[in-house]
């Protein structure tokens, strides 16, 4: 293994720590050139995650992004990994080529995640989603699925420690402002299961039959799906489903009572009768008419 890791001086961090502890500054810090030799070419290191979205608790791992056209192969990010941290527990190297990879460990009781996000395919995504363009498809690591949109949000909230190439300012001008396009594109897909199942012969057949894992299923698409268009209303990007509370808790409109409104349609009160049920699908239907207000008046 012949390939050195640079020196610590080449990577000051340059962001804002706020609440975060000394020990957490001092391990991104440490990181910092671990993360740009994990690359084969330009590179630009972010910080990513809860952190940067400023919604981190004592449990949220330390999330670093590298973005890159090109990177090391799992065993080389392995090796590398275990000669700048060697106190790194539970060392795993995982790819999903040609767009993602990653390299996680633990450091004491600090989860890490150092992921590499390639950026052909990043460009892509952003300028599909200025045209109103979003992709939608089922990865077990994201219950409700993968939305390529949430690539904008990554972008929009990241907190650049090193770009000497300025590969990222492109793409952070691109999102500054929410795309009009993208907006309206979310707010009718967002809108749109609510529309299908309210009043639908098949939602009325399971509600007779209380027919609960088909029910809870139409239920978690369309509060899955009113989330994002409450999002789009506000012009902001989805942020993913983690700490959905204080995420929603940020939006400046909303109709009233939404959130405690998803956790009664979602929770339920323990009656599993045809009554209970159609109780829950009534909720959504009304936040449903809220948001469809608020998204005609948003024009």
């Amino acid at each position: 293994m012949n390939r050195r890791v640079g020196r610590l001086s080449a990577y000051r961090v340059s962001w804002h720590a706020g609440d975060m502890t000394p020990d957490l500054s001092r391990l991104i810090e440490r990181l910092l050139p671990l993360a740009a030799s994990f690359s084969t070419g330009p590179a630009a290191i972010a910080l990513a995650g809860a952190h940067a979205k400023g919604v981190a608790d004592t449990q949220s791992d330390l999330d670093i992004y590298v973005f890159a056209e090109n990177w090391l192969d799992n065993e080389r990010r392995r090796a590398l990994a275990q000669q700048v941290v060697p106190e790194a527990a539970s060392l795993r190297c995982w790819a999903t080529l040609p767009a993602l990879a990653g390299t996680d460990f633990k450091v004491g009781a600090q989860e890490v995640e150092m992921s590499m996000h390639a950026l052909g395919p990043l460009r892509q995504t952003v300028a599909r989603a200025l045209e109103g363009e979003v992709d939608r498809h089922y990865e077990t690591w994201t219950p409700n699925g993968y939305y390529s949109d949430c690539e904008l949000a990554d972008v929009a909230n990241v907190v650049v420690l090193s770009d000497p190439a300025g590969l990222l300012a492109p793409l952070v001008e691109a999102v500054r402002a929410y795309p009009p396009k993208l907006k309206q594109r979310l707010i009718a897909d967002g809108l749109r299961s609510a529309g299908f199942w309210i009043g639908n012969f098949h939602l009325e057949t399971a509600l007779s039959r209380a027919d609960g894992f088909y029910l809870q299923s139409m239920l978690q698409q369309i509060v899955n799906d009113l989330v994002h268009a409450a999002f789009a209303i506000n012009e902001v990007y989805f942020p993913g489903d983690k700490k959905m509370s204080r995420q929603l808790g940020k939006l400046k409109r909303l109709p009233e009572g939404f959130e405690a409104g998803l956790d009664a349609a979602l929770l339920g009160r323990g009656d599993t009768s045809t009554a209970a049920w159609r109780e829950r699908f009534a909720i959504v239907a009304h936040l449903t008419a809220g948001l469809r207000s608020l998204a005609d008046s948003a024009g």
